[in-house]
């Protein structure tokens, strides 16, 4: 996804000002008696979110009053240091008024509007500037999304459209809640600290961010299967906290001769809820289960046990097809990402599915990651163009004529919530998407339609067929065992 947008903080990344505010809010904080205050964890929140946080931890009773006078006591001693004669950053001016020829330019700080115009008027480069924003011009500060947010709105360019740049693990956290790619500058926070708040680099400076770009744009994939190297353009970890589960899981065991819902159906001596909760949780902040109005019971008090407070359930009150079921558990999910995972695919990695989900989360910015396999007798295959573009899904159980050989899908899937919602609202009643035979609202062919946008689809080839494997009868139970166990054996 080509960068059209770069939203920069201000204290740490184009001014030399960090020394200014610790020293201010140690002062003021030395006024209620609490000592070694720690800066770089508040780094980048907003002035009364941090004195209010540090002196409830530190068990001062303070007034609404007592907190607005201290704010504007740190306001004025770091406005005094920042007059005295703070520097800009190493070629700040030059890197910036270079950017702005190529891209759209916004400011977005947790500092005081009067510091930010102080900064403009120093720096000279309002022009550079199309937007320009405070931490008084937000109600949630960051590590809220909310400032980034409102930023690419007045830009005009899509979150994954947009760079971030960044100096504290908090601006880091809303960037990526925000659905940019962010970049971390050294200083405030430490390199690990910048990575483990979701930074997609590091970097030691603004001065290195137009290379950085080049240097991303000269290692953009050809298209969205041949990546080479994926690791390449992953995130370098997952990030839970925007990421939900969808499992569509309505249907019952009735052709394996169970009479519970499937996604109870023992394999390997656990039940398949129990093999998908392992592999979620910890990637996931909640799963979302779709389920029967018959099934709710029985799964629910399983789920109760496994992951108190970390699911949700949602009710697919009659068996319409894929296409409903997600769209009916994507109702309860409120992240920016969400995973969708088929309710019978026990045999998954969990390397596997970090893979995808960093990919997905990565400076590519796809609005899907859709993970293929070749596989004999495949009962999905994905058709192509002549440049390896997806064209259309061929579909067994809807009578489709399919080859010997195919590309099919892996049972897991990486959506932007939002474009996912888009997506099922806009083609509900597009021919394509009802299956001829069944008549169902199916989500697979909906994939295709969004790939005919460059960069929007990912179809990469990260999991062995094996894992691939849904539960759909007992042969395919007892082959999903054996892998399972020669997997626990071999690792």
């Amino acid at each position: 996804m080509a960068i059209r947008g770069i939203v920069f903080d201000l204290d740490g990344v184009l001014w030399d000002s960090t020394h200014c505010h610790r020293a201010a809010f140690a002062s003021v904080l030395r006024e209620f008696g609490v000592e070694g205050f720690d800066y770089a964890r508040f780094a980048g929140w907003r002035t009364e979110d941090v004195l209010a946080t540090v002196l409830r931890q530190a068990g001062r009773s303070f007034s609404d009053a007592d907190l607005a006078r201290a704010v504007e006591r740190k306001r004025q001693l770091a406005r005094q240091e920042l007059e005295r004669g703070s520097a800009l950053m190493p070629q700040c001016v030059e890197t910036l008024r270079q950017l702005s020829q190529r891209y759209r330019l916004g400011l977005a700080s947790s500092a005081s509007r009067r510091n930010v115009e102080l900064f403009l008027r120093r720096s000279g480069l309002t022009d550079c500037f199309r937007t320009v924003l405070s931490g008084e011009d937000v109600q949630k500060a960051k590590p809220a999304p909310e400032i980034y947010l409102e930023s690419f709105r007045r830009l005009s360019v899509e979150a994954r459209e947009c760079l971030v740049v960044e100096d504290a693990a908090a601006g880091v956290q809303a960037a990526k809640a925000a659905g940019a790619t962010a970049v971390g500058l050294v200083g405030t926070s430490s390199h690990q600290e910048l990575i483990d708040s979701g930074a997609d680099a590091v970097l030691t400076g603004v001065a290195e961010v137009p290379s950085w770009l080049a240097r991303r744009e000269q290692s953009l994939p050809r298209d969205g299967l041949h990546l080479g190297n994926w690791e390449a353009y992953a995130a370098p970890k997952v990030l839970p906290m925007i990421w939900t589960a969808v499992i569509p899981a309505a249907g019952r065991g009735s052709r394996m001769g169970f009479d519970k819902p499937k996604i109870l159906y023992p394999v390997a001596g656990r039940p398949i809820l129990e093999w998908l909760m392992d592999l979620l949780l910890p990637f996931c902040q909640t799963v979302v289960l779709v389920l029967s109005p018959a099934g709710r019971a029985a799964v629910e008090e399983r789920l109760s046990q496994r992951a108190p407070g970390r699911y949700r359930i949602a009710i697919q009150a009659e068996p319409t097809g894929m296409g409903d079921a997600v769209a009916v558990g994507l109702e309860a999910v409120e992240t920016l990402h969400a995973a969708v995972v088929w309710g019978d695919q026990v045999a998954l990695r969990s390397q596997s599915v970090e893979a995808c989900l960093r990919l997905h989360q990565g400076w590519l910015a796809p609005r899907i990651t859709c993970p293929t396999v070749w596989r004999d007798r495949p009962y999905i295959h994905f058709l192509r163009g002549p440049r390896g573009e997806l064209r259309g899904v061929l579909q067994a159980r809807e009578g489709d004529d399919l080859p010997d050989s195919g590309e099919s899908d892996t049972g897991f899937f990486c959506f932007r919530t939002q474009d996912l919602r888009a997506l099922l609202q806009t083609h509900r009643g597009a021919p394509q998407a009802r299956g001829r035979r069944t008549g169902e609202f199916n989500l697979l062919p909906l994939i295709p339609l969004l790939a005919r946008e460059d960069g929007a689809v990912l179809t990469p080839r990260l999991m062995a067929v094996e894992e691939t494997v849904g539960v759909n009868s007992p042969e395919d139970a007892a082959a999903v065992e054996a892998f399972l166990r020669d997997r626990h054996v071999h690792g």
